[in-house]
């Protein structure tokens, strides 16, 4: 007879430790993946500057107008690049108009218009074309306070004869947030 023949064993006491290994590694990956889809919309709402004094339907921005257009140009000027504005979407009117002009030319930017006047259409086109990004908004007056709720679900109060911006920050997963600044 010749040499036994060498056989090898498997290890099963192996198996488990293998087992709880790929599952961590299945969990760390899910984990990962939701972690990089996790982001947020930032929607900065202003209303257009102070307007001209007069009875057109469609006045220009005064000179303190202007002056605010300017300032909201400083404000964003660094807000190129990969964290700053995505897009400025701006309403058909002149103010509005007037007021990001500045704006999109330091940033190199041409402003969106808006194709819908009320706060769903509004929200409905953001979210569409940038959901994920920073984004400035300069609509009317009237509809700043359906917009946010509509974006946030948060029923706000908009105070008379001051000048606001609203900051509304729209995760992808849990509540949104508004942040009101006063100037």
């Amino acid at each position: 007879m010749g040499p036994p023949a060498i056989t090898r064993r498997r290890r099963p006491f192996l198996t488990p430790v293998w087992l709880i290994l790929l599952a961590a590694l299945a969990v760390l990956g899910v984990g990962l993946f939701l972690h990089q889809s996790a982001n947020n919309t930032i929607v900065v709402i202003v209303p257009p500057a102070s307007k001209e004094l007069g009875t057109i339907d469609d006045p220009p921005l005064s000179a303190a107008g202007e002056q605010q257009a300017q300032q909201l140009a400083q404000q964003f000027a660094a807000a190129n690049g990969p964290d700053g504005l995505a897009a400025i979407y701006v309403s058909a009117t002149r103010r509005a108009k007037q007021t990001v002009a500045p704006l999109a030319q330091s940033l190199g930017k041409q402003p969106v218009a808006l194709t819908s006047s009320d706060a769903n259409g509004i929200a409905d086109q953001i979210m569409g074309e940038h959901g994920g990004d920073n984004v400035l908004v300069v609509c009317p007056e009237a509809v700043i306070t359906d917009l946010i709720q509509v974006l946030s679900g948060q029923q706000i109060a908009a105070p008379e004869g001051l000048h606001a911006a609203w900051v509304v920050t729209i995760p992808s997963y849990g509540p949104a947030s508004v942040l009101r600044i006063a100037y």
